[in-house]
């Protein structure tokens, strides 16, 4: 008699993903009640074990990494962090707060990032894995597109792109000021009740907010704010702001189109009265969520002048060969984010004597950065730009690998651009004019969401 074979935890997460969306569309008003026993299932761990070692990640305030857990056996890792759920003895740890650059590196600006341990990451993506296609049911057909399954940047930008083809040319430019850093909690379990009616999940999610941080070896409670770096963050950032989405679509008097990802979003209407009131609108709205706006990075502007929107500058231009304006938006990478690229490159590069060492891991390095960056920024028309940066990552190389070689009376004296014509001629610089015209899958299309089709 032949033994059935067990389907993999990524199907049985599908399916039950597949029911819990299509209960939650067919009924807005539907609260779920019976979550919290689905959280400590195998395979909704094994699942949500697999993701988070996907995303890697440092470690956590107890030093736990990655491969401590799989050289102990993940099998034992998931199966205590079950039975504490199942017991109800799990209680979050602080997560360990450290500051990363932001923008350029010589303003020397810096943003919190929260980094939860191994094991609460786990259970945050458990709990997401139940909760996203809840909430997605909702979150369809909104201006929304950050940190949703299916969607991303580009679709963002495309739809940017449309609204500009239509006549919207005014453009309400607007940032949250420290969106995560002052989410208000009340209001965001509120939210989460509008859906969730088990006590326990609810619970839960208000521990992991109340959970605090550590910084510099000093415990600090947090009030308000939800952490940057956490698996359940965006999910609960796009529930918090779905009131903001659904406001603007009821606004029967709203003239504009709005696209937000996360707390960057844009407003494109059609006459500069109409963008002053959209800006009126969204500072009211904000206020009632207990939210405002950047005052340095709100601004209300025609597309002619161009604005930056998810790493792209993006303007309507005129056009040489015809004589007229673009129908649409032109977009290329923002002088930040070529001047972000530049100081990666200065790190990766290094000095002159590290490049000489590590050559080969340095590029290696470099070629990895380069296909990222370039796989991001091709969408658009960035070629110009592209040319640019290619020429400083050559010239950057190039006088590195100069100033690398060994000193003394034998030396054969080269400048550096004979060694770029050397380096040139072996072919061992990678550029992004290469890059892009190299075999990529478009970006577009690629995420697609698994339980939906089910």
């Amino acid at each position: 008699m032949s033994v059935p074979e067990t389907k993999p935890p990524v199907e049985r997460v599908t399916e039950l993903q597949s029911k819990l969306y299509q209960a939650a569309k067919r009924d807005p008003r539907r609260c779920f009640h019976a979550l919290y026993d689905k959280l400590y299932l195998g395979f909704v761990l094994q699942a949500a074990w697999e993701q988070v070692r996907k995303n890697r990640g440092a470690a956590g305030i107890d030093q736990q990494t990655l491969e401590e857990i799989e050289a102990l056996g993940v099998e034992a890792f998931l199966a205590e962090i079950a039975q504490a759920l199942r017991e109800k003895t799990y209680r979050p740890q602080p997560v360990r707060r450290v500051e990363i650059p932001k923008g350029d590196l010589r303003e020397r600006k810096t943003r919190p990032l929260g980094i939860p341990t191994v094991r609460d990451r786990v259970v945050q993506a458990a709990a997401k894995l139940l909760l996203e296609p809840i909430f997605e049911a909702d979150f369809e057909g909104t201006p929304s597109f950050g940190f949703r399954p299916g969607l991303g940047p580009q679709e963002a930008l495309a739809a940017v792109e449309q609204h500009a083809r239509r006549g919207f040319r005014w453009v309400v430019d607007a940032d949250i000021e420290q969106f995560f850093d002052t989410l208000d909690h009340q209001q965001l379990m509120a939210s989460l009740r509008r859906r969730i009616s088990d006590g326990e999940v609810l619970r839960l999610i208000y521990r992991w907010l109340k959970a605090g941080y550590l910084l510099d070896g000093s415990y600090h409670d947090t009030d308000q704010g939800s952490p940057q770096g956490g698996v359940l963050s965006p999910l609960l950032a796009n529930v918090y702001l779905h009131a903001f989405d659904r406001a603007q679509q009821a606004e029967k008097s709203f003239v504009g189109r709005l696209t937000r990802y996360a707390d960057d979003f844009v407003i494109q209407c059609g006459t500069r009265l109409h963008a002053e009131r959209a800006l009126a609108w969204a500072r009211q709205q904000l206020v009632a969520l207990g939210l405002r706006l950047h005052p340095e990075k709100t601004r209300l502007v025609e597309d002619r002048e161009g604005f930056d929107f998810l790493g792209f500058h993006q303007r309507r231009v005129q056009l040489r060969i015809w004589g007229r304006e673009s129908r649409g938006l032109l977009r290329w990478p923002s002088r930040k984010a070529q001047q972000r690229f530049r100081d990666r490159l200065r790190q990766l590069v290094g000095p002159p004597q590290r490049l000489r060492e590590d050559w080969s891991d340095c590029m290696t390095a470099l070629k990895k950065y380069l296909v990222g960056w370039c796989q991001y920024y091709r969408h658009g028309h960035g070629r110009e730009v592209f040319r640019k940066l290619d020429h400083y990552v050559e010239c950057r190389i190039a006088r590195n690998y100069a100033r690398s070689q060994p000193t003394g009376k034998k030396r054969k004296r080269r400048t550096w651009l004979q060694y770029l014509e050397r380096l040139r001629a072996w072919g061992q610089l990678p550029t992004l004019a290469v890059l892009q015209r190299g075999p990529f899958r478009a970006y577009r299309g690629q995420a697609k969401v698994r339980w939906r089709a089910v």
